[in-house]
């Protein structure tokens, strides 16, 4: 492979993620950079995917498994892998409105609604562009916090809570991915969007296939690199919030169906948009629910972006309990269930768009998440097994919550459920902690609770959890990818041990 003077390579490296979940002695660590900097252009685009084009080719040829690396936000190892390739992508950060002269004759919106973000944009960058007065515009959902690059949350899945809305892939309208060998740009066959002219000037090649489609959405960084996502954006809003100490009497049944008819929220009359309760397990009858309402937002609203404001209660469980890594390790099991409650403070009445209200969280090394999907109608009967869970381990710092989303259109997307009620357990990073993880993950297989796992937080996952949570679209999906990586090379560069040994490199 030649020179290239705008990728960085530096050889036997480590590699951590944020959190301090992971970490895995590197081959090599690749640094990509676009030739032009601060500036975004059409042909710098297939300048760059060409260029990993050829380190895809270049790994695959000698044998060495390549991961795709954005902001490492991931609990997970999804994005580690000894002795390989860590491929960080987060410096490719162009992005582009969409002109009509774009658009395949054939599309059903607008040029204005979309928005083309190379790989490693982030959620921040994005609002900030989407959010001004002039453009109006705003994302659906996002996660809970700003820092993931645009790649790495179609990657693994990540899901907000927004009750109407899917995770965050559901609202891609088109998606460039590079392998070795090909450079695709692909939409869903009853739903064209950018015409083959369009895909001429990425270098790609238009290709409508659903299977392909779905497959790429919830990617796991296995079938290629995603160098580009077009976001279907909607209309500029502002979200009105609270944060209320209830009953779980009280909202107990909103929990289990999301029908919030005599819940005593503070909007009666209005349909919350988002909605997040969260249980300190040691007083599992108290709820903290975080409601938020779809408002208008003013014509001349200027946004302020708090970056760097550390976390808010309201969003950021993994936040919340990092304070708790203030405190000795031998009082944090008496201090956890205090702080807490603290942090989750009530208030009212805050008004401002997403990009103000899902700001910039400092992951902090110590912490530990993990998540598991299930239907909305086994919401209540997993609450109290999380709370049977961690009575058989006393002392764990954790919290539960529960967050919602409508079923992901991806393959794997792990909200695949109509709706899906997101059960998250984050806590210090223990022993006690992952034993309540894997705890609740023993007891969902032995009650036989549907579940599937967040792809970006911590995992237990197996080859007989992996078939039980998704069944024949694990076939779906590794057909895709035989066929999108038609050698063995290409498809052992583009896996991990794991994937190996839970059937995701069939």
């Amino acid at each position: 492979m030649s020179q290239d003077p705008d990728l960085i390579r530096v050889a036997g490296d480590r590699w951590t993620n944020l959190h301090g979940t992971v970490q895995t002695r590197l081959r090599e660590r690749l640094t990509i950079f676009n030739r032009v900097r601060g500036r975004s252009t059409m042909a710098g685009m297939k300048d760059t995917a060409g260029r990993i084009q050829a380190i895809l080719a270049d790994a695959a040829a000698r044998q060495i498994r390549l991961r795709p690396v954005g902001s490492r936000w991931s609990f997970s190892n999804l994005a580690a892998i000894e002795d390989g390739w860590a491929l960080e992508i987060e410096n490719l950060d162009m992005s582009f409105a969409v002109t009509h002269g774009n658009l395949d004759p054939a599309y059903r919106g607008t040029a204005e609604e979309l928005y083309l973000a190379q790989c490693g944009q982030t959620v921040s960058r994005i609002n900030i562009a989407l959010e001004t007065p002039q453009r109006a515009r705003a994302l659906r959902t996002s996660g809970a916090s700003n820092g993931q690059t645009v790649a790495g949350m179609i990657g693994t899945g990540t899901h907000g809570s927004a009750l109407q809305t899917g995770a965050f892939e559901s609202q891609v309208a088109g998606i460039q991915l590079l392998t070795a060998t090909q450079n695709l740009w692909l939409e869903r066959p009853g739903d064209p969007v950018m015409n083959a002219a369009f895909a001429a000037k990425l270098g790609a090649t238009l290709r409508r296939d659903d299977a392909l489609f779905r497959a790429a959405l919830v990617n796991l960084g296995a079938l290629g690199i995603v160098h580009a996502v077009l976001l279907r954006t909607t209309g500029r809003y502002k979200l009105l919030s609270s944060l209320k100490k209830m009953k779980m009497a009280e909202v107990g049944r909103a929990l289990n169906t999301l029908d919030f008819t005599g819940v005593p929220l503070p909007e009666p009359t209005l349909q919350p948009y988002f909605f997040l309760a969260v249980v300190e397990p040691s007083t599992p009858d108290d709820v903290y629910v975080t409601v938020r309402y779809k408002i208008n937002c003013e014509p001349g609203y200027a946004p302020v972006y708090a970056q760097g404001s550390g976390y808010e209660a309201a969003n950021d469980l993994p936040g919340l309990v990092g304070k708790l890594l203030d405190v000795a390790p031998a009082l944090r099991p008496v201090i956890a269930p205090l702080l807490i409650k603290v942090e989750l403070g009530e208030f009212s009445n805050r008004r401002k768009t997403p990009g103000e209200t899902y700001n910039f969280t400092t992951a902090r090394s110590g912490v530990a998440g993990s998540a598991m999907a299930i239907p909305l109608s086994f919401t209540l009967r997993a609450l109290e097994i999380a709370r049977e869970v961690f009575l058989a381990n006393p002392g764990a710092p954790v919290a539960f919550a529960c967050r919602y989303a409508q079923k992901s259109p991806a393959l794997l997307g792990f909200t695949r459920f109509d709706p899906t009620c997101i059960l998250d357990v984050d806590g210090v990073d223990t022993a006690a902690t992952r034993a309540v993880m894997e705890g609740l993950r023993a007891r969902f297989d032995a009650e036989g609770v549907p579940y599937a796992q967040h792809w970006g937080k911590l995992l237990g996952l197996t080859r007989a959890r992996l078939r039980a949570s998704y069944g024949s679209a694990i076939d779906d999906w590794n057909r895709v990818r035989r066929a999108l990586l038609p050698t063995q090379a290409e498809r052992d560069s583009l896996s991990t041990p794991l994937f190996d040994s839970v059937g995701l490199n069939a």
